[in-house]
């Protein structure tokens, strides 16, 4: 999915095998920045987008973070 617009040079799918880049049990919309070719703001309205689906959670542990996650992390690796 290539179009114009830098948000979508990245698939839904790319997205979230980006979190198996970052360590830890949650990722930021910066961190992805910096695995994924695309800015931070579009990764965030991206993740946004994600979360409505269900296809991700999140939570704002303080007024500036923002932590995202998949519940199936595990039964994807299992694959």
């Amino acid at each position: 999915m290539s179009s114009s617009h830098g948000n979508q040079l990245v698939s839904d799918q790319e997205l979230l095998e980006a979190f198996d880049e970052i360590d830890g049990p949650f990722v930021t919309a910066s961190e992805l920045e910096t695995v994924l070719p695309i800015t931070r703001t579009a990764i965030h309205k991206r993740l946004q987008k994600l979360h409505q689906e269900g296809k991700i959670n999140c939570k704002k542990p303080t007024q500036h973070m923002i932590g995202w996650w998949r519940e199936n992390t595990q039964d994807l690796s299992e694959r």
